[in-house]
């Protein structure tokens, strides 16, 4: 998969379709069961980076993208807990 060269006009669209998602989501799944929002949201994820691949390489190539965010938002989160007086 070639690394696409982004502009910095897209980069910001995709930030505010992010936050704007984040937020309908979080609407959605207020009052939901945990278990039951964990697995929409992880159906939904998968449903979205299959649609958009085109061969096995991409998706295993978007699953390893995801998991990296996902690592990295974990350790984030463990950051800003130390650091809580």
């Amino acid at each position: 998969m070639e690394k696409p060269d982004v502009s910095q006009d897209d980069i910001l669209d995709v930030m505010e379709m992010t936050e704007k998602l984040e937020s309908y989501i979080s609407q959605v799944l207020k009052g939901s069961e945990l278990s039951l929002s964990i697995s929409a949201l992880m159906s939904a994820t998968i449903n979205c980076i299959l649609i958009q691949c085109k061969n096995v390489e991409e998706a295993n190539t978007y699953r390893d993208i995801f998991t990296k965010i996902f690592d990295y938002a974990i350790k984030s989160i463990k950051i800003k807990m130390k650091n809580l007086p």
